[in-house]
């Protein structure tokens, strides 16, 4: 193993004190020319330093990490969502941490607990289904991190802490009228856990905007889990309710149900409308385009990273910040009208 490049060694090579290299390779206010500037940089980059972050931590009093915690990695809209996250602290220079609580609070408030001694920066917090039952025992294990803590996705209206989503009702009703737009009357829908924010929310702004524009119900209604497995289960269901289209609540349950409808020798949308929620069907390359609401990603990672550089340098309003994103109707295949 080669030697490690010291901050010695750059100083070295370009003729300068070990206090300037400090300076420059830190961005800290200096008299440091800017010609002696370039030199420095230069001599780094050419001895491939990397800067000893232990060291570092030390002095400034930050680790330069930032974690993110996840109720389920396998569902390809936290997937899609973990690395812009990634990508926005990058470009801030943060290193972040991806941690996986299968949805469980146990799991959960081991890990919140883990990650703050740890001596992370700040935390993404992506709450499991069964905080959203437990909402106090969550307070309390934020109530005691050591670092910011910001809500993405679930649970953005709490009073409590931090967090950034997207506004899931005004999509379950931007889907309900959109089908009825199209013709469709006899509408069914496959939610998610309704206990979870989220999943109540789109499902209720569905109900609410098909109650409101016919005075009907939906011909169906089966809960879900927001898996593939979900929506193939409830394929069945839905058929033989003679629905025309349906709303699932995310795109993988979508997905599971048209590939149950696949098996069955029927079509989307000739035999069914389907329409999705999330917009991540297509960024993963999978079946026909599906009719969905997308969800903005990167606006919400960005916004998100936004309000935690923030909270870590002590800038912005005080107080608790909430901002709510808009959805977007993205239209492609899977919807006909009538």
């Amino acid at each position: 193993m080669g030697k490690r490049t010291t901050i010695r060694d750059v100083a070295a090579a370009a003729g300068v004190s070990v206090t300037a290299v400090s300076l420059v390779l830190n961005n800290r206010p200096s008299r440091v020319s800017e010609e002696r500037r370039k030199v420095i940089l230069e001599a780094a980059e050419r001895l491939h330093y990397v800067p000893n972050q232990v060291a570092r931590t030390l002095v400034t009093q930050r680790s330069m990490l930032l974690a993110l915690v996840v109720p389920d990695i396998q569902n390809l809209f936290f997937a899609a969502l973990a690395k812009r996250i990634e990508d926005e602290c990058r470009q801030a220079g943060y290193s972040l941490i991806i941690a996986n609580t299968s949805d469980s609070r146990a799991v959960e408030s081991e890990i919140i607990r883990r990650l703050s001694a740890r001596g992370v920066d700040g935390m993404f917090l992506i709450a499991a289904g069964e905080s959203c039952v437990n909402i106090d025992d969550l307070r309390a294990d934020v109530s005691e991190c050591r670092c910011p803590v910001l809500c993405v996705d679930r649970l953005i209206d709490l009073d409590w802490c931090d967090g950034v989503g997207i506004d899931n009702r005004a999509g379950g009703r931007m889907a309900a009228q959109f089908l009825l737009e199209c013709g469709h009357r006899r509408i069914a829908c496959v939610s998610g856990d309704v206990r979870v924010g989220n999943a109540y929310e789109r499902r209720d702004g569905f109900l609410e905007a098909l109650r409101e524009a016919t005075g009907d119900e939906p011909v169906a209604v089966v809960e879900g889990d927001y898996r593939f497995d979900g929506g193939y289960a409830s394929a069945d269901t839905i058929l033989e309710s003679g629905a025309t289209a349906v709303f699932c609540c995310n795109d993988l349950m979508a997905m599971g149900l048209m590939q149950r409808m696949h098996e069955r020798g029927l079509a989307v949308p000739a035999d069914l409308s389907v329409i999705g929620y999330d917009g991540i069907a297509e960024r993963f390359g999978f079946g026909n385009p599906l009719t969905t609401i997308g969800q903005k990603i990167g606006w919400l990672a960005h916004e998100s990273a936004m309000i935690m550089l923030d909270r870590i340098d002590r800038t912005g309003p005080d107080g608790v910040r909430h901002v709510t994103l808009p959805p977007e109707l993205i239209r492609r295949g899977t919807v006909r009208i009538l």
